[in-house]
């Protein structure tokens, strides 16, 4: 079956309830049988299990004990043993990291955020966990703005070094209180697996773009009442855009970890990076976004 994501197209031997591919698979998951090898702790939880890593970049391997393990190569392949009955924790597994290391082989640049299309352009939401990322972009989902990624954000820079995002898929993973207060309607949503009360919200593909979107701004979402605000100097951009990166931080070394820097100030000096404080609450929220755009 060939699906997209990303604007690459994948061929797999399970439904990954994406949309439609065509054309040339780019990338190939495959199920096959994985040996145990040596593997250290990540900074990675997901499901309230810890991830694994090992191997090297162009090798790279990824487990979650009693739920799935992974072996990425070349930016090709993504080699996956199944370790639970649960299809739609696997999914949610598969599509996060695993997927992210097939990314990074390929040189983009990687995010531990959330995008939306806000007109022509992208804006890109990242923040420390429970930030509020995904409740953010699911308010501007509600007001008819189109998803472009959920946890994981690619970024492609063209042949003049300007940034643009990368669609992911149309859906995102929202806390059961965002359901409630954004006025979903929860009998059209999945659960989202992810071990805690969350839902899957996946929005009509008719909008969702098939081509790679300009980044307009990166935004740092800052507790309500922070002080910590305004625009990141090109400088900082470097050591704040690392703190989000979404994958096991042991693959940026050497060449890599310089790539990531120079990555980080060509976005800056192309987009501001701001530092924002979050709406306090829901009724905040929506006013926020009735305000938009923001600037520092």
């Amino acid at each position: 079956m060939l699906f997209r994501a990303y604007t690459l197209t994948i061929d797999s031997d399970i439904d990954l309830q994406l949309p439609p591919g065509y054309g040339k698979a780019d990338i190939v998951f495959e199920k096959v049988p994985l040996s145990r090898e040596k593997l250290w702790q990540t900074q990675i939880y997901r499901k309230g299990v810890r991830a694994k890593f090992g191997g090297t970049r162009e090798e790279a391997l990824l487990e979650w004990e009693g739920i799935a393990r992974f072996k990425v190569l070349a930016g090709g392949r993504l080699l996956y043993q199944n370790l639970t009955e649960d299809a739609g924790v696997f999914r949610l597994f598969i599509l996060s990291e695993a997927l992210g290391m097939v990314l990074f082989q390929r040189n983009l640049f990687l995010l531990h955020g959330s995008a939306v299309k806000l007109g022509m352009k992208a804006t890109v939401f990242i923040g420390r966990p429970g930030a509020g990322k995904s409740t953010t972009v699911s308010a501007m989902a509600q007001q008819g703005h189109s998803i472009l990624s959920d946890d994981l954000t690619a970024v492609w820079f063209d042949e003049k070094q300007q940034p643009y995002v990368l669609p992911g898929f149309p859906e995102l993973k929202i806390w059961e209180s965002a359901v409630d207060h954004l006025g979903f309607d929860k009998s059209l949503l999945q659960p989202a697996f992810e071990g805690h009360t969350k839902f899957l919200y996946q929005q009509s593909e008719t909008n969702f773009p098939a081509e790679p979107v300009p980044l307009e701004q990166i935004i740092i979402l800052q507790r309500p009442y922070s002080q910590r605000t305004g625009t990141v100097k090109l400088t900082e951009a470097p050591v704040e855009l690392f703190r989000h990166f979404p994958l096991p931080v042991r693959l940026l070394q050497g060449n890599y970890l310089q790539r990531h820097f120079e990555d980080s100030i060509r976005i800056r000096r192309a987009v501001p990076i701001l530092k924002v404080p979050r709406p306090k609450n829901f009724s905040a929220l929506k006013q926020w976004i009735a305000q938009w755009p923001i600037s520092d």
